[in-house]
């Protein structure tokens, strides 16, 4: 049935700019399609004017394309037509495109996984500073916190390792004009 029910599924162009339809409207107003929180936080986010790369940083890394592709086959979401967008838009996006602020975040990110996993933890902590270095763009350190928040829970306590991959995270998703 997901098989079936994801080849249905509307194409996302990735130059596009994406807007809410009356259904979409409502679905934010009343709540009435029972929306997931990420694919609610996505539509509410979606207003004619924000790009893809935008819009990614909203939803969970790996989740953004098929929660978009729903958006549109269930047509709560439709493109814009390019003479419908504003022509003085400012276009932003996550400042970790920037492959010198994201060697930045990654060393900070080592330095502080580094600095948690010292003494009898630190061979386990340089295994995941391995991770992370491979870790090639933004999008790709994104879901690599995600397990790597799995396994410092069981190191660290869940408190900590979620402070921390919140702490990336963020760095991770900040927008620049």
């Amino acid at each position: 049935m997901e098989a079936r029910r994801a080849l249905k599924r509307a194409p996302v162009d990735g130059e596009a700019i994406y807007r809410k339809t009356e259904k979409g409207k409502l679905e934010v107003a009343e709540r009435t399609a029972g929306l997931e929180g990420h694919a609610r936080r996505l539509l509410i986010m979606i207003d004619g004017q924000r790009g893809h790369e935008e819009l990614s940083v909203y939803v969970r890394a790996g989740e953004f394309e098929s929660t978009l592709a729903r958006l549109l086959t269930e047509r709560f979401v439709e493109q814009v037509g390019t003479e419908e967008i504003d022509p003085n838009r400012i276009a932003r996006a996550p400042a970790a495109n920037d492959p010198v602020v994201f060697a930045g975040i990654k060393i900070q990110a080592m330095a502080e996984i580094r600095t948690h996993m010292r003494g009898r933890l630190a061979s386990l902590g340089e295994m995941l500073v391995e991770e992370i270095n491979a870790c090639p763009d933004a999008l790709a350190l994104r879901e690599k916190l995600r397990t790597l928040e799995e396994q410092l829970a069981k190191l660290l306590g869940a408190e900590q390792a979620v402070a921390l991959a919140r702490r990336i995270g963020a760095e991770l998703t900040r927008l620049f004009p």
